[in-house]
């Protein structure tokens, strides 16, 4: 599986005196936050006030699974959601990589 960061925006054309369903919040946790999920839920990163953007961590096979969980589950269904592939590195590999040379 890959990991993806998934970007929710909120939708230009949402109304937000528009009644939503609620979400299922739980039941997604319990299905997708499972360790052999997939897609799997990994986390998710709220931003400060200023910025109404949220960020989301998955694991999947696909990124279409992606967001057909984030559909089925109604999970922030009034932002506008895409899914990057990504992969995590930082200072220590670029010391193992630097030790090599």
């Amino acid at each position: 599986m890959a990991r993806y960061l998934v970007i929710h925006s909120p939708r230009e054309d949402s109304d937000a005196t528009e009644v939503q369903a609620p979400t299922r919040m739980v039941d997604l946790a319990r299905q997708a936050g499972a360790e052999d999920a997939n897609p799997r839920w990994v986390t998710t990163y709220d931003t400060d006030m200023s910025d109404d953007r949220v960020f989301t961590i998955w694991d999947a096979d696909d990124p279409a699974d992606i967001l057909s969980a984030l559909d089925n589950y109604g999970f922030l269904n009034h932002m506008e959601a895409k899914a990057i592939r990504v992969e995590a590195w930082g200072p220590a590999d670029v010391l193992v990589n630097a030790e090599e040379d």
